[in-house]
């Protein structure tokens, strides 16, 4: 119960946060284009900060020596989703373009910004630093083939190695080796890097309703097919995972990070993509609207049970 009541609490917190971003876009108090610098301040700046401040502190010698495996279990968890949702995504469409919007989001949750700040806000930056060692495959796919295939052909989604040059990857291992050699910083540096890192969560959270607010709630949740891709997502794929890696008596913080990974809402790039691009939006804002409003309650209730 304690586990469902602290999880609770900051799902309503970031609900608050996302209702906020989907207030400030329907009465038009932000300029629409804001979306734009609300997703590249987290991009280039909050979550690299975060990623820097946590692997800084707790990415040590002895740390990365215990902690390794969870790679291992995070590149198993990437191998096993990525055919689910290919599978799973030809019940849901027929259009080429729309089964790789359907793939992608059966293959990742938003593990990213709504996971970070689940697990930074449940269970502080020690645990953090473990899940991002787990979700390393995970970002290593959504960077590469996932990132390629949201863009369609025609406007050049193919892959390339300047996907992997991005700000994120480029703190992590900026943190692990000043982390990994103890390289000394200021205080005041290490301070603002951690106050920017702070500023993840609510406004990942801001984003997402501020993006969500660009349409009409009525017709994002006409479509029933969100609501049983949003179940898939939020409920029985974590589930499966759970069930899989208890008979193989997988160690108990694995399975924490694991099931933090796999149980959170659609994210938000089967919107963000398609909308630079000129592809049709709605599918993706649909899922990503009703996934996160369930996750309110299946995301505590999910964590009361396997954790």
């Amino acid at each position: 119960m304690q586990v469902f009541t602290a999880t609770l609490n900051q799902m309503l917190v970031l609900f608050i946060f996302m209702a906020l971003g989907f207030f400030l876009n329907k009465k038009r108090l932000l300029p629409l284009d804001d979306s734009v610098v609300l997703s590249k301040l987290e991009t280039y700046a909050f979550v690299p900060c975060l990623v820097f401040s946590v692997f800084y502190k707790y990415c040590t010698v002895e740390n990365f020596k215990q902690k390794w495996t969870y790679m291992l279990y995070g590149a198993a968890v990437m191998a096993v989703s990525l055919p689910i949702g290919i599978v799973l995504a030809k019940f849901f469409a027929k259009d080429g373009y729309l089964k790789k919007i359907y793939t992608y989001s059966f293959a990742v949750a938003n593990f990213s910004f709504m996971g970070n700040a689940v697990v930074l806000g449940v269970f502080g930056e020690k645990v953090l630093f473990d899940y991002m060692i787990f979700t390393l495959p995970l970002n290593l796919y959504v960077y590469s083939i996932g990132t390629a295939s949201l863009i369609p052909a025609e406007k050049g989604g193919k892959l390339s190695v300047k996907t992997f040059v991005n700000p994120i990857f480029i703190a992590l291992i900026l943190g692990a080796v000043c982390g990994l050699f103890a390289v000394p910083l200021p205080k005041f540096i290490t301070t603002a890097i951690s106050s920017a890192g702070a500023c993840m969560s609510p406004l990942a959270m801001l984003l997402t309703g501020f993006v969500i607010g660009e349409y009409s709630l009525k017709t994002l949740a006409s479509d029933k097919k969100v609501y049983l891709a949003s179940v898939i997502r939020l409920i029985i794929l974590p589930s499966a995972f759970m069930a899989v890696l208890l008979l193989l008596k997988t160690d108990k913080d694995i399975i924490r990070v694991a099931l933090c990974a796999t149980a959170m809402p659609l994210g938000l790039n089967t919107v963000v993509f398609p909308a630079a691009y000129g592809g049709d939006t709605t599918p993706g804002a649909g899922m990503a609207l009703v996934s996160h409003l369930i996750s309110v309650i299946t995301i505590p209730v999910m964590f009361s049970i396997f954790i």
